[in-house]
Formats: structure tokens, C-alpha cells, sequence
């Protein structure tokens, strides 16, 4: 049998305008990834804040789903507003938020056995769960310090893992030990395989290490980072919606942002400003990556509310 062709992701601006009507009425909710689409480690993406000022001023809800729990949600909105953005602390939703929203759900009481940096776990200490993490410091390189670095009898219940700069072997080791335990349950905040730091750079991401401690022990992971369908389903209630098709997700990456939409039924806009190249996208085939549209950023968005589709752009 022959394979449906899958369909193209259209370029907004290239929209006709009956299209262009249909999509910008398509949608009532925005989830958008941040880092890529607003900003870089290298800079600010040009006319971003205009984008999202087209999306308020057409009453449109915006929440931003970011992978990053390195920055707090205080820096974040210090950095929207230099950009002259206004963003309160309950439009923005990273793993180290969602992870307590989720053991608070599930009304968990019991000890975790974290790697992650020092911001994520501040958060779970300041909503009251009690961790355990370590060893932080050099070891002897035999296997008896090795051993008690990482055999004890603490009653862990869950562990989680994020990103963690000072990563080690034997903290992975630790984590693989507490997962042979059959309640203890393995929660992965950023999933990220590939973090792109800078224009053609980038560095292995806390994907590869979840995936280590998944095959490892057997377990799967509950995501709470993207494209996590426990985060989408986290979202989905919180924010009451019924109608998945009728929310609209904007990110810079096919296997976070673009893969997290289609899990949830959302559709899907990849921007080109950050962690994808338009050569990429166009030799991707998998149909859980391909995108419903795109755009060269966010700022193009100003142009499509504003009617002004035009057909010829490349």
C-alpha cells in the first residue's frame, strides 16, 4: 500500500487570504516556548515583543512552556521586561513548577532523590518535599568509595532528574539503585536530547542522561517538560481546555515544541529563529516533527493579524 503523502507546513505569510482568516480564527490559547523564540544566549530576537503584543491586542491567552529551569521565573520576567514585555509569574510554566504541581497531585509525601541544579530544587524545598542529592564532591576512584557514595538505605521514593551542570557517574548510579525499588517512581523535568546554545553549536542536553536511567532501569520517565504528554495533560486541566485543536503551540524546536503539540492535539507553529534551520524542517519526514506552519520568528506574526499575507515571500 502506498504511503498518504503528509502535508507541507505553509509558511504564514504565504497564506492565502481565506487561509490566513481561517487560521488566525483557529485558535483562542498560545503556548510558546521561550528560549529561541524570544531570546538566545547571544541575543534578543528582533520585533519578538511585537509578535506577542499582535497576539494580546487579537485576545489571544498566552503562556509560555519553557524547558528551562536553570533561570528562575524571577529572572525570566525581569528579561521580558527589559524587552518591554508585562508577563506575570502564572504565564510562565518550566519543570521544576510542574514537577510540584504533579507530586502535589498525586498528594506524594516521601523522599526524592534529585539531580538537578540549585534553582530546581530551592523550588521543591520551598513546597515542602524533603530531597536528597549527592555526592557533590570528588571521589576516590576505587570501588569501594564508589560503594559508599552510592549503596545506602534511604526510603526514596521518587527521583527526579533535570539539568545538572556537575552531572556525575555516580550520581546516575545512585538514581539507577533507588529505581530498582518498585514504588519509586522516575519523574525527567527538561527532555531535551540536543541543547543549541549558539548559531550551529550545540551541547548534549538532560535528554541523554534520562534516557540512560530509563534504559537502565526499565522504568519510563514521566515528562514534565516538553513534549511530555503528562505536561500537556497538566496544562490542559489547569487551563481548562476541551477543545486541544483550538490551541496553538510556537516554538523553535521539532522534537520539543513541534512533538509536544502534536501529542496534545494542538496545532503547531515552528519559528525559525532559534534552534531549527529552514533546511532542517524540509528534509524532516516523521509526521510527529512536521509542523502545521512556520515562520522566520514570532515577528512575523505582526504581519499576519495585521491582514497584510504575502504569498511571495520565501
Amino acid at each position: 500500500m502506498a504511503s498518504i503523502p503528509q502535508p507541507q507546513p505553509q509558511h504564514i505569510l504565504q497564506l492565502s487570504e481565506d487561509q490566513r482568516k481561517r487560521f488566525v480564527a483557529s485558535f483562542d490559547r498560545v503556548y510558546s516556548d521561550i528560549d529561541g523564540v524570544l531570546w538566545s544566549m547571544e541575543h534578543n530576537v528582533p520585533r519578538a515583543i511585537e509578535g506577542y503584543a499582535a497576539l494580546e491586542r487579537a485576545g489571544k491567552e498566552v503562556t509560555f512552556v519553557t524547558n528551562n529551569s536553570v533561570r528562575t521565573v524571577d529572572q525570566c520576567i525581569k528579561r521580558f521586561g527589559r524587552l518591554g514585555m508585562k508577563v506575570a509569574p502564572e504565564q510562565i510554566w518550566h519543570p521544576a513548577q510542574t514537577t510540584v504541581h504533579y507530586l502535589r497531585s498525586i498528594k506524594f509525601e516521601g523522599l526524592i532523590y534529585i539531580i538537578a541544579t540549585k534553582e530546581f530544587k530551592d523550588i521543591l524545598r520551598a513546597a515542602g518535599f524533603k530531597l536528597l542529592d549527592g555526592p557533590n564532591e570528588f571521589i576516590e576512584e576505587t570501588y569501594e568509595c564508589l560503594a559508599k557514595h552510592i549503596f545506602d538505605r534511604q526510603p526514596v521514593s521518587a527521583v527526579i532528574i533535570d539539568v545538572d551542570f556537575n552531572l556525575s557517574s555516580p550520581k546516575l548510579m545512585r538514581a539507577h539503585l533507588y529505581l530498582r525499588r518498585p514504588e519509586c517512581i522516575l519523574i525527567a523535568g527538561a527532555t531535551d536530547r540536543i541543547l543549541p546554545v549558539a548559531k550551529d553549536v550545540n551541547i548534549i542536553g538532560p535528554g541523554m542522561f534520562t534516557s540512560i536511567l530509563i534504559e537502565s532501569s526499565g522504568r519510563e520517565a514521566i515528562a514534565m517538560g516538553k513534549p511530555g504528554r503528562d505536561l500537556g495533560d497538566m496544562l490542559m486541566k489547569h487551563h481548562r481546555i476541551t477543545v486541544p485543536s483550538r490551541v496553538l503551540m510556537i516554538g523553535d524546536m521539532l522534537a520539543q515544541d513541534v512533538c509536544f503539540g502534536r501529542r496534545c492535539g494542538f496545532q503547531t507553529l515552528l519559528v525559525l529563529s532559534g534552534g531549527c534551520t529552514l533546511q532542517q524542517l524540509q528534509s524532516e519526514k516523521h509526521p510527529e516533527l512536521l509542523p502545521d506552519y512556520y515562520a522566520d520568528s514570532v515577528a512575523d506574526l505582526v504581519q499576519l493579524f495585521d491582514g497584510e499575507s504575502i504569498k511571495s515571500h520565501v
